[in-house]
């Protein structure tokens, strides 16, 4: 048995037979957290500060930028390095959910655990997204995968010319199950924003994600946005082309997803797709879902064969503390 050869595997031509009979095969987005600048004192603390003999001391606490920096005087190199958020990884993942709770102190936790099987390192780094952006150079151990465990809405496709869709949900649409909106789309112009509207109390409330994206009407781009614990100036990653779009948020009326419980004055009522001005667009697979995130905890890579992915995921909440308590 020794000398008999197996041969290679060819890993997405399996992916794309298991997909067509299960939901094993997931379509993930691959998110990696921005690498923020490190405090670092190379001088001391007297009047006339003095360099200090040896090297910097680094303090190990975090600023709020990730831009590039100079060496220099209490500064070290550092490339920037934005948050990734990358869509269009697919994955066999077995098992799809996993959920196991444990009473606490604080509460209820629960937790989950799962591995997915993937494409080679060299497969990933050839997708679109990954091959053009130079922040990524392989998968790591506290990257994290989003996967949609539940759809809560999907409205139709849509084919227009036209600067606005809006997608209109039935009345008493709830929305507290929602954490991100994703689509993809495929227009001439440019992408002004993204607006999630609801009812609180029966007043009109929102949250937009304000940028400015040139797209393509030959490919479409796919676009994920977060809802969920959104505060005001919050930003955002939309890549294309390997280039990040960087998207702002604006909220009116106080806007909380979770308080969108789905009664008549409490509902989730459109998502909209503004552009910069009326231009053919595509949009499709539009979905408002419920996220789950997991976190690589090992990575077992078969070389040219496949990856095997140990992933663990702690939900903090459960859904239905989500509607009593926001």
């Amino acid at each position: 048995m020794s000398n008999v050869k197996l041969g290679s595997v060819n890993f997405p031509k399996l992916m794309r037979h298991v997909g067509h009979r299960t939901n094993q095969v997931r379509d993930l987005v691959f998110m990696r957290d921005a690498i923020q600048h490190k405090t670092i004192k190379t001088t001391d603390m007297q009047d006339v500060p003095q360099a200090l003999s040896g090297p910097a001391v680094v303090f190990g606490y975090e600023d709020n930028s990730h831009a590039t920096q100079s060496a220099g005087a209490d500064k070290s190199y550092h490339i920037n390095s934005p948050e990734l958020l990358l869509p269009g990884l697919k994955a066999v993942q077995t098992p799809i959910i996993s959920r196991s709770g444990e009473l606490e102190r604080t509460g209820h936790r629960i937790t989950g655990s799962c591995t997915f099987y993937m494409p080679s390192l060299s497969y990933i780094k050839s997708l679109p997204e990954f091959s053009e952006t130079t922040q990524f150079d392989e998968l790591e151990t506290y990257d994290k995968l989003l996967d949609m465990e539940r759809i809560i809405q999907n409205p139709s496709d849509v084919s227009a010319t036209q600067q606005a869709t809006t997608f209109t949900f039935a009345d008493s649409t709830a929305g507290y199950e929602i954490d991100r909106v994703q689509f993809k789309i495929k227009t001439s112009g440019t992408l002004d924003y993204v607006e999630i509207n609801g009812n609180i109390s029966g007043s009109t409330t929102y949250l937009r994600w304000d940028g400015n994206l040139a797209l393509s009407s030959s490919e479409f781009i796919t676009v994920d946005l977060p809802v969920r614990n959104i505060a005001a100036s919050d930003t955002t990653s939309v890549y294309k082309d390997g280039t990040r779009s960087n998207f702002t948020a604006t909220l009116s009326n106080s806007f909380d997803i979770d308080k969108l419980y789905g009664d008549s004055s409490n509902e989730l009522s459109s998502l909209t797709v503004q552009l910069t001005s009326s231009s053919a667009v595509e949009l499709k697979e539009i979905y408002l879902y419920k996220s789950a995130e997991w976190r690589v905890e090992t990575i077992k890579d078969f070389r040219d064969e496949y990856m095997e992915v140990g992933a663990v995921r702690v939900r903090g909440d459960r859904t239905s503390r989500r509607r009593a308590y926001g």
